[in-house]
């Protein structure tokens, strides 16, 4: 077993490797060292190694989601190595592989996030004193490029984006980059522009990229490759969400270098908290989708007068005669959609997620007929992207319980009625002794 575990943990050095053993998540070493002291559990001991005992804790496989959640914050990743194999037919240890790599940039699990701000995955190259820059939200499939020019507008967009964790090139020895919470080098042969473009075009099945504007960024591309592949090793499996790239244009917006952001106390306070700050005083968001919105418009205000005429103009609207009031109420029931639909693709998404999503989408017909009412072309525009979806509301509405486990596997997900083959089943199971006495019959 301790053999299986060397292998898995040699192939994840960097990472904590929870070792799947019945109910439990067990980790070794210094692993186990290093994980009872940031979770704060007991540390035990199992078996020998060079005359030694090997330290050993564990966390509980049911309340795994708390103990990822606190190393996720403190800027570790964590291997989860499942179990696979059949127990019962297996002769030796039962077959276990890593089935998914939780770091901080790479999360879509609800329990795991801020759902009022962004989670960002960043990856930065270097040539000279020009900057390419990628990052994605992988929990919405936003993926941006960019590039910058000079170590002052790097720490700009450095403190605006806050990723959760930066990817860089094992040449670049910046402070500013190596020394955050998170940072990861990356070898250079992962920010080769040519394979990056390659590995693009094949995640959106493209020829090339001058469809989305970034075609001559080869800083920013090398960089976008580099972390596509890295979201792909750590989530073992495809990327259906993420369909497309678009280039973040500096020109249109005020540029704030890192100490006017720090002044301006946009998010965070002096004293680095979040209370008084900008965006606490604005932020009255019904939707988190809302709140993430306005968060990055703070941090990236734009100098374009017919976009903001534009936006003016549908606040007042929403302002006259207090309607913005109607507005909310029909917002409340949409949860965050963004985030829900990512996890059906992932197909990570639980139980609820789907009943939220059916409320999100049954609220839309009603909200369009009220956007309908205001004066204001931008809420126009917004009205007719948005769609109806009866078929999906059907769907959702006949095939899950009105309220259903927080996970798979505690049952009592499907409706009754829309499985007749389920049906049956269950009630064998509620009436096991009828459904005997029915056979004797028979």
């Amino acid at each position: 077993m301790m053999r299986q575990y060397l292998g898995i943990k040699a192939d994840h050095p960097r990472d904590l490797v929870f070792y799947r053993m019945g109910d439990f998540y067990e980790l070794f070493f210094d692993d186990a060292r290093r994980a009872a002291e940031l979770l704060d559990i007991t540390l035990t001991a199992r078996g020998k190694s060079a005359g030694e005992p090997i330290p050993m804790c564990g966390v509980p496989y049911h309340a795994a989601e708390g103990y990822l959640a606190r190393l996720v914050k403190a800027g570790v990743s964590v291997a989860i190595a499942e179990q696979i194999g059949d127990p019962a037919a297996s002769k030796g240890p039962v077959e276990r592989k890593v089935v998914r790599v939780i770091t901080p940039g790479t999360l879509s699990d609800e329990a795991l996030l801020d759902d009022r701000t962004d989670n960002l995955l960043l990856a930065v190259s270097q040539h000279q004193d020009n900057y390419g820059m990628a990052y994605l939200d992988l929990s919405t499939g936003r993926f941006r490029v960019l590039e910058v020019s000079g170590e002052e507008a790097l720490g700009g967009e450095l403190q605006r984006l806050d990723p959760a964790e930066t990817l860089y090139h094992e040449t670049l020895f910046h402070p500013v980059i190596t020394g955050r919470r998170g940072a990861r080098s990356q070898p250079a042969w992962e920010f080769d522009s040519a394979s990056a473009r390659r590995a693009l075009n094949a995640q959106f099945q493209t020829h090339d990229l001058q469809g989305f504007g970034c075609d001559s960024l080869e800083l920013a591309i090398g960089a976008a490759g580099c972390l596509l592949q890295y979201v792909k090793d750590t989530q073992r499996g495809n990327l259906p969400h993420i369909r497309s790239i678009s280039q973040e244009s500096r020109a249109q917006s005020v540029i704030l270098d890192a100490a006017t952001r720090r002044n301006l106390e946009i998010d965070i306070n002096m004293s680095g908290g979040d209370s008084n700050t900008l965006f606490s005083v604005m932020d009255k968001g019904v939707t988190a989708m809302g709140s993430r919105l306005l968060r990055r418009w703070l941090h990236r205000p734009l100098n374009d007068i017919r976009v903001l005429e534009a936006r003016q103009g549908a606040i007042a609207a929403l302002c006259d005669n207090y309607y913005y009031e109607t507005v909310r109420d029909t917002l409340r029931p949409i949860g965050d959609m963004e985030r829900i639909l990512t996890r059906v693709a992932l197909r990570s998404a639980r139980p609820r997620d789907l009943t939220r999503l059916l409320s999100s989408l049954a609220a839309l017909p009603r909200l369009r007929s009220e956007l309908s009412h205001c004066n204001a072309p931008r809420l126009h525009e917004l009205n007719q992207q948005a769609g109806d979806y009866p078929d999906i509301c059907d769907l959702l509405g006949r095939a899950i319980m009105e309220n259903p486990p927080v996970v798979i596997r505690d049952g009592g997900v499907i409706a009754d009625g829309y499985d007749k083959e389920l049906d049956e089943l269950r009630q064998i199971s509620s009436n096991a002794g009828d459904y005997l006495l029915e056979l004797e019959r028979r």
